[in-house]
């Protein structure tokens, strides 16, 4: 898909990203100059994922499907990239009725666009560049569900909503840290060909790896349900720790520190879900 020009710094690397890393974003955004002015939010996950955006003073909402997304190769004093560049087509079920574009630096929209399908106006948009506390629900898109929840740890439930209107709220099982920011990832965890959504907090010890509650997608029943904590006595991780996929020979990595000692377990996931046990080893 062609680019609009924008102004982005020549420190961009285009990247297409394996796997997606950090907080769900909310992008608060308004237009610029319009006689008829407009405000609207976009969700997503940190790798523009899961997306969808909704206006202002209006109950729906419209899914968005990635088509690009780079980062910086530049990164800051948390070891994040220092600049985010996002564009995403709007879809009306399976029509594509427009394109929108997000630059963020240091935290921040730089600049923002809308290109409106039907007549090919191209709307400038500002942020609004007021943070929004950690209790501020986040939401994403996947699989025509909306999935709600706070990156703050204190709260432990988050929600499903189905397109039916059915509400499921659920819990993340586990609270190791209060005082950590809960990150989001969207991945295809059981290698079926359908992202799953994965949430994960730092340990409540050293705080040196991070315990994950993964929720998988079923596409029969249309519904999530929770992978099960590895359970075999051989494992030397009794969590799903640290958790990384090796795509191309399906298998599921979780690593945890024990003494002085990092261990690595390896896993394959069975077709009814649930983790088959193939190895340990340490990490060097």
């Amino acid at each position: 898909m062609k680019i609009h020009k924008i102004n982005i710094t020549k420190l961009l690397l285009i990247v297409t990203l394996l796997f997606s890393v950090g907080y769900a974003k909310t992008f608060k955004l308004m237009s610029k100059n319009e006689t008829k002015p407009f405000e609207l939010s976009i969700h997503c996950s940190n790798d523009g994922k899961a997306a969808f955006v909704q206006y202002n003073k209006q109950a729906g909402y419209l899914a968005l499907r990635l088509e690009k997304f780079t980062k910086s190769v530049l990164t800051n004093s948390n070891k994040q990239p220092e600049g985010y560049y996002y564009e995403w087509s709007e879809l009306a079920g399976d029509k594509t009725t427009g394109t929108y574009g997000v630059v963020e630096q240091s935290g921040r929209v730089s600049s923002a666009w809308y290109l409106r399908g039907k007549d090919g106006k191209k709307f400038e948009l500002l942020a609004d560049q007021q943070t929004e506390g950690d209790n501020e629900p986040q939401k994403l898109l996947l699989h025509g569900i909306i999935i709600s929840f706070t990156t703050n740890s204190l709260d432990e439930t988050f929600q499903f909503k189905y397109p039916t209107g059915k509400l499921i709220t659920t819990g993340f099982g586990s609270l190791d840290s209060p005082n950590a920011i809960r990150s989001a990832y969207v991945k295809d965890y059981n290698f079926d060909g359908y992202d799953d959504i994965a949430f994960s907090l730092p340990d409540a010890g050293m705080g040196v790896y991070h315990t994950f509650n993964i929720f998988l997608y079923n596409p029969s029943t249309k519904n999530f349900k929770p992978l099960k904590e590895p359970t075999d006595a051989r494992a030397k991780c009794n969590c799903l720790c640290d958790v990384t996929l090796n795509e191309k020979q399906k298998l599921l990595y979780t690593s945890c520190r024990g003494g002085a000692r990092w261990w690595q377990d390896v896993y394959r996931i069975s077709k009814d879900n649930k983790l088959t046990y193939l190895r340990s080893a340490e990490k060097r």
